[in-house]
């Protein structure tokens, strides 16, 4: 499908005889319903070409509504959704770039606005924005699961201003009964505050129950209904009777042979089923006219779905991880009729968009970075939006309505969007004065919000001199012939549980010993599903120093053997998850004998305050590491400064 937005914009019939009360009174405020679909992809629909599910229902929405041709969210779920309740970018609310984190009570939400101004407020569905509520209830649960971790709890969906919740917290749950996390662990359900681990049910079908329940229960009065489905997140798990009905639109050969289509088409189709049930139901109410629709995506499809004609899908910043399905539907307002509008748009700006429309004043906030959309909505005229900013991983990124630039260590890519939206065509070469605009841009970004990037070096401003005291930790290594350049040894020698913010920084000092080895290591978190092979946070193109150092590079200390040298490294590829285990690397092609000295490990906060991760021999956690081919005779222990020679 040829999505070249200048040929899409010719087709667009005018907005302009749209009518909208602009603060319409209370017995006429409009309802909202806000249907999030879970890593459903731009063609895991059927009104868009490319992808191969029916779905007739969502088809119908769209044909009946005004369809967002550039609407942008996150590449995960997490981010995306605090875009919506607090029209702020997730590194400023502890939500980002990764999934995970705790909404603070100090964000004011899109619920908290609309209760605010008389309307029932109700979520059904998964909240990925913070933690189960520690109750005793849910603590026994915890304690029988065999929970090893001191569990702290969340602050519950309820604190953020909703009335009624049926949710479950966290992402990836099983959909039948356990609702728990990759089968492990204590179910997650909750109505309100109230733990429900024992009721039945797909989780999907309890999901818009519920949601039909309350809109039923508040058809005489305004609402504000939040539905963030659980589909089609893994586990890939569909009821047999939906696989029954999906068996009807699959050939044999792939019913026969890709059970995983099979499975996702079923639950798919599901959904589908399930947005058309919940708008009948408005419909049988007599709430449709006055009721603001809207469905969309939390970010792009995994690899099991369908993102054409887009490039890449969730867990990049390319269009396939950002640029999302979206539809609005409100007849009273002529948001009716299958047309589109194409400007600049996404989660962000829905907070205040939805209020506006809704004829309410926006609540005091802290800093907005989403936009007001509705009257250029309303009257197709331009977006107000000028700029969409991600960071992931070992890139950071920025969308215009005309251009899309990636930042990667080493080198700019830069697409013409409007002519390919598939990514294709990398023209940085040719558009130098666009990539230092756009760059600039970016820098706004990063500077606005203090992000600290793990693929960019570190401000010097952040350097200090060295200051180890006490004790230091040492650790020696012996790296034979044997071993290639291409081999690693990661000798761990702390944990570390708490989270990390996009903000945060690593610091450290460090030295090498006296006459021994200079380059060739380097600290590096890691992470543990290999044992054999611990998958390093500070790989290729992520770890640069506030020097610009590289770090999986190994480079030496500045001034040499026996000197201390303070490095600081930004942290923002990891938030907000716990940042794991902590090891020095060694690297195969450098023959002899390691000692490396290390002080003063800690997490450097926005604020100037410190978390410590290793400050001396409380903090050790080293395990013996036997001999092998290539490294041996593998030491970690603490040792006081002044026997360092």
């Amino acid at each position: 499908m040829n999505l070249a937005l200048a040929a899409v914009a010719a087709l667009v019939p005018s907005l302009l005889t749209m009518h909208a009360a602009e603060t319409p009174p209370s017995s006429t405020k409009p309802n909202v319903l806000f249907l999030l679909g879970d890593d459903v992809g731009w063609s895991d629909i059927s009104t868009h070409r490319g992808g191969t599910i029916r779905t007739p229902g969502i088809d119908r929405l769209f044909k009946e509504s005004v369809e967002f041709r550039n609407y942008l969210g996150w590449c995960v779920c997490s981010p995306t959704r605090a875009m919506l309740l607090t029209a702020r970018h997730p590194f400023r609310v502890g939500t980002g770039p990764e999934t995970g984190g705790e909404l603070s009570k100090g964000e004011t939400t899109i619920a908290e606005a609309f209760k605010a101004n008389g309307y029932r407020t109700g979520i059904f569905g998964k909240w990925h924005n913070g933690d189960n509520p520690a109750t005793p209830e849910f603590l026994a649960a915890v304690e029988q699961a065999g929970t090893k971790r001191h569990y702290q709890g969340g602050l519950g969906v309820n604190a953020h201003g909703f009335d009624e919740a049926w949710v479950y917290y966290g992402g990836g749950g099983d959909y039948f009964n356990r609702r728990n996390l990759k089968g492990e662990g204590p179910v997650s359900w909750w109505h309100n505050r109230e733990y429900h681990p024992d009721d039945q049910g797909y989780t999907e079908d309890l999901i818009m129950q519920h949601a039909m329940d309350f809109i039923r229960d508040n058809k005489d009065r305004p609402f504000f209904c939040y539905v963030p489905f659980h589909i089609v997140h893994a586990p890939l798990q569909a009821k047999e009777s939906d696989l029954a009905l999906a068996d009807q639109d699959l050939d044999e050969n792939l019913k026969a042979n890709n059970n995983t289509k099979r499975i996702y088409t079923a639950m798919m189709e599901a959904q589908d089923r399930n947005v058309a049930a919940i708008l009948k139901e408005l419909d049988d109410l007599g709430l449709r006219d006055n009721t603001i629709v809207v469905y969309t995506s939390d970010n792009g499809a995994t690899v099991d779905g369908s993102n054409l004609p887009f490039r890449g899908g969730k867990h990049t910043i390319f269009e396939g991880g950002t640029h999302l399905f979206a539809t609005v539907r409100w007849p009273k307002a002529g948001l009716v009729g299958g047309r589109s509008w194409d400007g600049l748009c996404g989660a962000l700006d829905m907070f205040p968009t939805l209020m506006h429309m809704a004829g309410l004043k926006m609540p005091p906030t802290q800093p907005l970075d989403g936009k007001d959309i509705w009257p250029a909505l309303r009257d197709n005229t331009p977006s107000p939006v000028e700029d969409y900013y991600w960071a992931w991983k070992n890139c950071d990124g920025l969308r215009t309505a005309d251009w899309k630039i990636l930042r990667y260590s080493d080198h700019p890519e830069l697409y013409d969007i409007r002519q390919d939206i598939s990514e294709a065509n990398d023209v940085a070469a040719a558009h130098p004065d666009v990539v230092k605009a756009l760059t600039a841009k970016m820098n706004d970004w990063v500077n606005s919000m203090g992000a600290a990037l793990t693929h960019q070096p570190a401000p010097k401003k952040l350097d200090a001199q060295p200051a180890p005291a006490g004790e230091v930790l040492e650790i020696t290594v012996t790296v034979t012939d044997e071993a290639k350049p291409n081999d690693r040894l990661v000798v761990p020698f702390a944990s570390f549980g708490e989270p990390v913010y996009a903000t945060d920084y690593i610091e450290y000092d460090i030295m090498a010993a006296p006459g021994g080895l200079t380059r060739g290591f380097y600290y590096s978190p890691f992470k543990t599903k290999n044992k054999e092979k611990p998958m390093l946070d500070f790989s290729r193109g992520m770890g640069f120093d506030q020097f610009g150092r590289e770090q999986a590079l190994g480079p030496e200390p500045q001034g040499g053997p026996g000197v201390w040298e303070h490095r600081v490294i930004g942290l923002a590829a990891f938030a907000p998850s716990a940042f794991g285990r902590q090891g020095m690397v060694f690297k195969g092609g450098h023959p002899g004998t390691f000692k490396v000295y290390l002080d003063n490990l800690q997490i450097l906060h926005a604020d100037g305050t410190t978390t410590p991760i290793w400050l001396g021999h409380q903090d050790t956690r080293a395990v013996k590491i036997a001999d092998t081919a290539t490294f041996k005779n593998v030491r970690v222990r603490p040792v006081p400064l002044d026997s360092v020679k």
